[in-house]
């Protein structure tokens, strides 16, 4: 049995001169390289080199006569691994590059700071995911959903803000997506304070930490809302009786609630 093997000095047959069992850990790693590989296997004592498809190494180290470690160089789809001892190559066996990762989007895009959120990461070449991490904690939990979609679970966050989500997986690392971990909103004064049990009233919302905002209330009713910045929230009042209304303004963060802030008064004649 015969193979050409080629590295940095050209190419050259030679001859399987033995099977020698080899076995690798792991068998997968990114087409970049760097993934350090342990070889098993019967006569590596003496190895010249190891080749992964042909090309060397970036290096190796021999740990026993039945044990070397390989760290994998740049490479493509999958290949030979060959071990050479004394101008003989052994048996190959085959290690797999795998294609790099790649997110294009998170949902939700923010969450308290406490943790808890779920959330899903969709994107590319994901389905060997390790790890999940936002700024640089690790995720309480993920589940690998498909080859394009993850979820993960939100860690507490030592201070709100901005982070990294990062995605490992046995392809590569993607990093390009962030997370925002948000305080609980406040509501400082609302303009009008008043209008028709009718609705139908714009009202604007002014407070700290809005910029997420989920959902707005008057009295427990849901109304239509547009988020201004992270200090300014619109809403449109909906129907109710006439009385005093707590207004609620949900965001990532947590709720803020304005007890009676909102009078509903019936119009003239109602």
């Amino acid at each position: 049995m015969t193979a050409t093997v080629t590295n940095a000095s050209g190419s050259a047959t030679a001859g399987y001169s033995y099977d020698n069992g080899l076995t690798l850990s792991p068998t997968q790693g990114p087409t970049g390289g760097g993934t350090v590989v342990d070889i098993f296997g019967t006569g590596l004592a003496g190895a010249d080199s190891v080749l992964f498809g042909g090309t060397a190494a970036w290096s190796f180290t021999q740990l026993s006569a039945t044990h070397l470690q390989a760290v994998s160089p740049v490479g493509g789809g999958e290949v030979h691994v060959v071990v050479m001892a004394h101008g003989n190559a052994g048996a190959p066996v085959y290690f797999y590059y795998l294609p790099t990762p790649f997110a294009s989007g998170i949902s939700p895009i923010a969450g308290p700071v406490a943790g808890g959120t779920a959330v899903t990461i969709t994107g590319v070449n994901l389905s060997t995911t390790k790890a999940v991490s936002f700024g640089g904690i690790t995720a309480t939990s993920f589940a690998v959903i498909s080859d394009s979609q993850v979820t993960a679970v939100s860690p507490a966050a030592a201070a709100p803000g901005s982070v990294q989500v990062e995605v490992t997986t046995a392809g590569g690392v993607v990093d390009n997506l962030s997370f925002s971990y948000d305080t609980n909103p406040t509501i400082s004064d609302l303009s009008p304070t008043s209008g028709s049990t009718n609705g139908g009233a714009t009202v604007t919302i002014n407070g700290t930490d809005l910029a997420h905002t989920k959902a707005v209330t008057f009295g427990g009713t849901p109304a239509p809302f547009g988020v201004i910045d992270s200090n300014t929230v619109t809403a449109i009042t909906p129907p109710s009786s006439a009385g005093l209304a707590d207004v609620a303004v949900t965001t990532s963060g947590g709720t803020a609630t304005d007890p009676g802030a909102f009078t509903y008064q019936a119009p003239p004649g109602g």
